[in-house]
């Protein structure tokens, strides 16, 4: 049996600025999406449920963490996204639909990789 405190430890290794913490949850929220993917080509029905509420989870934390205050437009328009990703999650997961889970990382990537973009511009600034 796998001790879960090594498995965290293990998987924060990497993670040590907040920023990073984000892009890893980024980074688990597509794997897990292309995991559920593959489960529903599959056929797997519980790795493909398995899957889905991690992601259903990671985004439910990345919306409740937003800064609706000094975040403004962008946290609104954040929450929004998030809102309707977890719909299609709902969907997907009820239809087996691929392409509802398509439809979430076409969503997600784009904003996994300007959060990148805008890690690698703060680390070039503070060097």
């Amino acid at each position: 049996m796998t001790n879960p405190y090594s498995v965290y430890t293990k998987n924060m290794e990497n993670v040590t600025t907040k920023e990073d913490l984000l892009l890893k949850v980024y980074e688990k929220i597509l794997s897990h999406l292309n995991i559920a993917k593959f489960a529903i080509e599959e056929e797997d029905i519980k790795t493909k449920a398995e899957s889905i509420a991690k992601v259903t989870d990671a985004i439910a934390v990345l919306k409740t963490s937003l800064d609706m205050e000094n975040g403004k437009e962008i946290a609104e328009n954040l929450d929004k996204i998030y809102d309707f990703c977890l719909e299609e999650l709902l969907r997907a997961n009820l239809e087996n639909n691929k392409e509802r889970i398509n439809n979430v990382i076409e969503i997600i990537t784009p904003i996994y990789d300007g959060f990148k973009e805008a890690v690698k511009n703060l680390r070039t600034q503070n060097e």
